[in-house]
Order: structure tokens, then C-alpha cells, then sequence
């Protein structure tokens, strides 16, 4: 489905074309299904070579995306990121072109950047290279030990990177193209502004669960009104919408004060309906659309088939202008950490202990549409690869 321009003024939050669908199933007090339901072997989390090849086909092998262009929002600025176990680099150098390298130094490997910021050269703490933000070399101490190496091969190792929509993608092998990867969600994403997020905060679990059920906390409300029962079960409405692009996926659901709005005719709409919008990345990635903010999941498989991190970050939808607006921000980061990290990981982990004693297959209703298209989406990745 393709939200025209027509569907969308500039001032409002999300897609009327959205909205409509999310209004017309709280009015019919209905949801969009799957067709039937599915079976899950529960080895798939568990097996260690299905582990390894998903290591080398959906992460490696892989395209990614790392966070918002709004990170670098202007020449001298960079950020660095954790990607399946891959330090990763990107930058924004004076030309203004956005840039990812291996976050290693050509001298012995050692990470040359840590967090993010602004920059006219980064240096490694080991033996002080440094290196200009588009990768050149720019000094070695004693250099002459190396002058019999062409210089212009030391430089930062690149990897490929696009712009998606204000998304910045990021490939861990050379021959991925990310632009492609994420083509056919692309067009789905342009409403949402991310050229202009600002981080406020980040928070990071390890789990002792295989990462693919920690992904599927995510991807549905079934559980809300049990799991949530003290957090979030008077705030999210189960009339949810679903609708998938190729390898990626979206999702949405009304929620508390639709009851306001639902009977209103659309001119008389407010800019920002109470609706969150949740859009879901191959191979790993969660990004929920709130009214005021939008939080990134990037959930990434661990050392063993049984461990996943999961890395939560709070973006304002604009740069932050006060403190006041900072403060109102982190107190939503803060919560959203709260009710995962003591509810849906928790439980995470619970369904990784059910699959390791035995539990023969996991079941996802018609009511989890979300789940079915992930679990088969993956699948089919890596059947594709063998």
C-alpha cells in the first residue's frame, strides 16, 4: 500500500490512510489476521548450525540499519555503532557526504572512535593514528617505519552505506548493496522525518534468549493486557493494522483517547492522532512511531544461539530545543526501558527455557500476522542461500 501526498499534510504526524484503517477496526472492534494460523519447529531457536547460518546469511551477509541521519546533522560529526558484533563507523566529513568504515585501525585493529560528536580527525588510542573523517590516513607516528607502504592504502576500511529515507543502512560485506535491501519499504518510510531526529538516550540488554524471540516481543498485542497488565493495558488499543513490503513488515495499533477522535470528521482531525505506527526492518531492526518520539530496537544475536543484545534508542522527532523537552523525553525512554527490561525480556527469556527442555513447536495464531511473516521471511532468506 503506497500513502500518496494527498493522504498526508506536512503538519500532521502520521498517514490519514493509516488512521483510517486503525478507525475502521476500532469501529468494527476487529483486527487484520493472517489467514490461519502457523507452526514453529522450537529448534529454530535453539540449533547451533541454524545459529551459524543465520550469523553468516542475515548478518554478515547483510544489510542494516544503524540509526538516523539526524545523528550527523552537519559536516565534522560522527557516531559509532555496535552491528552484530561489528564495530561500525559512519561519519559526515566537510563535503557533507555521509561515509561508514570498519571501526578498526588499519595499523593493529583497535576501535578509532568511541560514542559519537563532532571531530576534525579521529586518532587511535593505541598508537595515535589518525585519520581524517573520509578515512585518509592523516598521521602515524614514526612514520618512516611504514614508508615502504603506499599510504593511501592505510585508510579507514569502508563499508557500503545509503541513505534510507533518513535512515542510515549500512552493508558488513562489500558486495551488499543497502539502498536495494531496503528498497521496497523505502517509499513507506518518507513520512516519518528521520533526517531530523535527535538522540536522547540509549539503553542495551544482553539476554539469555535466542535473538529471534527477543525480536518477537515486538510483533504483536496479544500479550499486552497479561504481560502489561500494570503498564501499558489501559494505553494500547487491539484493533492493530499489518501490512508487509517484501522482507519488511509494518504495524500499528490505536490507542487510549481514540475514543475522542473516531466519530470526528476528518478536517476537524487534531495533527497528531492518538495512533502509534511500528515499522519492522529486515533482518533485525524495531521502529515504533509514538505521537512525540520514536524509539529504535536493534536486536542482534550474541555469542551462542541461547544469547541476543537488544539496543533501545530515543529519538525526538525534532532537534531538542530545551531542556524541558529533553527531561519529557527521557522520561519516555526511561519507561519504555522499564517495560521491556522487566516484562517482555524477562519473559523472553522464558520462552528460551520452553524451547530448551524439549517443547517441540512454537504456535502463532492468526492473530499474529507480524509473527508469521518474520518467522517465514527469515526462512526463506536463508533457504535462498543455500
Amino acid at each position: 500500500m503506497t500513502v500518496t501526498n494527498s493522504d498526508q499534510a506536512t503538519s500532521e504526524r502520521f498517514p490519514r490512510e493509516l488512521v483510517r484503517r486503525l478507525l475502521d477496526n476500532y469501529r468494527g472492534k476487529t483486527l487484520d489476521h493472517a489467514p490461519g494460523s502457523m507452526t514453529e519447529p522450537a529448534t529454530v531457536f535453539t540449533d547451533p548450525s541454524r545459529f551459524q547460518k543465520e550469523l553468516d546469511v542475515l548478518f554478515r551477509g547483510g544489510a542494516h540499519i544503524v540509526g538516523w541521519t539526524g545523528e550527523l546533522p552537519k559536516p565534522g560529526t560522527f557516531i559509532t555503532k555496535n552491528v552484530a558484533g561489528h564495530p561500525v563507523l559512519v561519519t559526515r566529513a566537510d563535503d557533507g557526504v555521509l561515509r561508514a568504515f570498519r571501526n578498526a585501525c588499519t595499523h593493529r585493529g583497535a576501535q578509532v572512535a568511541d560514542g559519537c560528536g563532532e571531530a576534525r580527525r579521529l586518532t587511535c588510542p593505541y598508537h595515535a593514528w589518525s585519520f581524517e573523517l573520509n578515512g585518509d590516513v592523516a598521521g602515524q607516528p614514526q612514520a618512516y617505519a611504514f614508508s615502504d607502504i603506499e599510504k593511501s592504502s592505510l585508510g579507514l576500511q569502508p563499508l557500503p552505506i545509503a541513505d534510507v529515507a533518513g535512515l542510515i543502512a549500512v552493508g558488513l560485506s562489500d558486495d551488499v548493496d543497502p539502498a536495494a535491501a531496503f528498497a521496497d519499504i523505502e517509499p513507506q518510510l518518507r513520512w516519518c522525518g528521520y533526517e531530523t531526529h535527535e538522540v536522547v538516550c540509549q539503553h542495551t540488554w544482553t539476554l539469555k534468549a535466542n535473538w529471534k524471540i527477543a525480536f518477537d516481543v515486538n510483533l504483536e498485542s496479544y500479550h499486552v493486557d497479561y504481560l502489561h497488565r500494570d503498564t501499558l493495558s489501559n494505553l494500547v488499543l487491539h484493533n492493530p493494522i499489518y501490512d508487509s513490503f517484501g522482507k519488511h513488515a509494518r504495524w500499528g495499533f490505536p490507542t487510549t483517547g481514540t475514543e475522542k477522535v473516531v466519530d470526528l470528521p476528518e478536517e476537524h482531525w487534531p495533527p497528531t492522532m492518538p495512533v502509534s505506527i511500528i515499522h519492522t526492518l529486515f533482518p533485525s531492526v524495531v521502529l515504533l512511531e509514538t505521537p512525540v518520539s520514536c524509539q529504535m530496537f536493534r536486536v542482534y544475536p550474541g555469542r551462542n544461539v541461547n544469547e541476543c543484545t537488544v539496543d533501545l534508542t530515543e529519538a525526538s522527532l525534532k532537534p531538542i530545543a530545551n531542556e524541558e523537552d529533553r527531561e519529557a523525553r527521557q522520561r519516555g525512554a526511561d519507561f519504555a526501558a522499564l517495560v521491556v527490561g522487566t516484562e517482555d525480556f524477562p519473559a523472553a527469556e522464558q520462552c528460551q527455557r520452553g524451547a530448551e527442555i524439549g517443547l517441540k513447536n512454537f504456535v502463532f495464531g492468526s492473530n499474529e500476522p507480524m509473527l508469521q511473516h518474520w518467522h517465514r521471511a527469515w526462512q526463506n532468506a536463508l533457504n535462498n542461500k543455500e
